[in-house]
């Protein structure tokens, strides 16, 4: 074979897998990184099955916000990381029922609901972003293309309307004090852009990390919530900033979010117990949700050191992500034990 011949052979090959790998997105990255966590604790990084209808939390019995279908879409999630297709459904019963209540504009509001503005629909279309990235870098892609390609001009009508001037105030005014919610916001973004080839929601995903950066202080590694520390949010700000850099990557900001989780081991003890002291939002009855005091969120905070130990091979991360989990464990024996 002439050289020529083989060198245009070799370049169509190379170009060949590079359109496989930019079709399925950061070359399988996030997919590869949570099959790095061991399944027996990925399991306890929160979730929820949606009901016959389709509907998760304060939605069942009605509809109304999207924020509450999120729980569903992380559980699909961990069922495409097992190549689970059961789970997987139960994810797009969640999905097709959320869409269900989608208005022409993009938006979910309904009528008297507190829960469907641009905040709450953020919330969803980062999740359910991050949800179709990760299937389509799995081996369930081909039985879901279809489905796929269905969903992204709905999820694109969504991106579109939180990209609106008016919507993306409403969401700094909303959000300009939580730097993790400015980092859901910057998943929506972000990643629906990526999903749709749309480059300028990417840019506007960048513009809100950059606005939930000018809460971060660099010299310990905290974002700031209300003004303080608050170790639930952290490892939700921490847990988004990482997923981000997975999907866009940035030297600075994977060292702004391995500091971020280095100060988020040391609030966990030897017990697996995080320490809440000085919380500005949770574990002291300072916020409340769905009337009940906020308390730290166990699930989220064993995600975070995950994903962080998944990323750098840190087995600090690995460790207290155990202990977090254990002390769960033990936790739900005495109360079995109680019953």
């Amino acid at each position: 074979m002439s050289q020529p011949r083989t060198t245009y052979l070799l370049a169509a090959i190379v170009s060949f897998f590079i359109g496989i790998f930019t079709a399925t997105g950061a070359f399988g990255q996030q997919l590869a990184v949570l099959k790095k966590i061991p399944p027996e604790l990925l399991r306890y990084t929160g979730g929820a099955r949606p009901d016959a209808e389709g509907l998760v939390e304060d939605n069942r019995g009605g509809f109304r916000s999207p924020e509450f279908q999120r729980k569903a879409l992380w559980r699909m999630i961990r069922g495409i990381v097992a190549g689970n297709p059961t789970v997987v459904e139960d994810g797009w019963r969640a999905i097709d029922a959320t869409f269900r209540h989608q208005s022409p504009d993009g938006s979910f509001s309904q009528a008297g609901s507190p829960h469907g503005g641009p905040s709450a629909a953020a919330l969803f279309l980062a999740d359910l972003s991050e949800a179709m990235l990760i299937l389509q870098e799995s081996r369930l892609a081909t039985m879901y293309q279809e489905r796929i390609a269905q969903l992204r001009p709905k999820l694109h009508r969504t991106a579109r309307w939180l990209a609106l001037p008016k919507n993306q105030q409403r969401l700094l005014q909303h959000d300009s004090d939580a730097p993790n919610r400015l980092l859901f916001g910057a998943l929506a973004f972000g990643l629906a852009g990526k999903l749709t080839a749309d480059k300028e929601l990417e840019q506007i995903g960048r513009r809100f990390v950059d606005l939930a950066m000018a809460k971060y202080r660099p010299r310990d590694g905290v974002f700031l919530e209300k003004g303080g520390h608050d170790s639930s949010y952290q490892a939700v700000a921490a847990m988004k900033l990482l997923v981000w850099t997975i999907h866009f990557p940035d030297e600075k900001l994977q060292s702004a979010s391995h500091k971020a989780i280095c100060w988020l081991r040391e609030r966990i003890d030897a017990q697996g117990q995080v320490d809440v002291s000085g919380n500005t939002r949770t574990g002291l009855g300072q916020e409340r949700w769905r009337e009940r005091p906020k308390e730290v969120n166990l699930s989220e905070i064993t995600l975070a050191l995950l994903y962080h130990y998944a990323l750098t091979g840190d087995n600090d991360s690995l460790a207290a992500a155990r202990r977090v989990v254990e002390a769960r464990r033990a936790k739900e024996t005495v109360g079995k034990a109680e019953d």
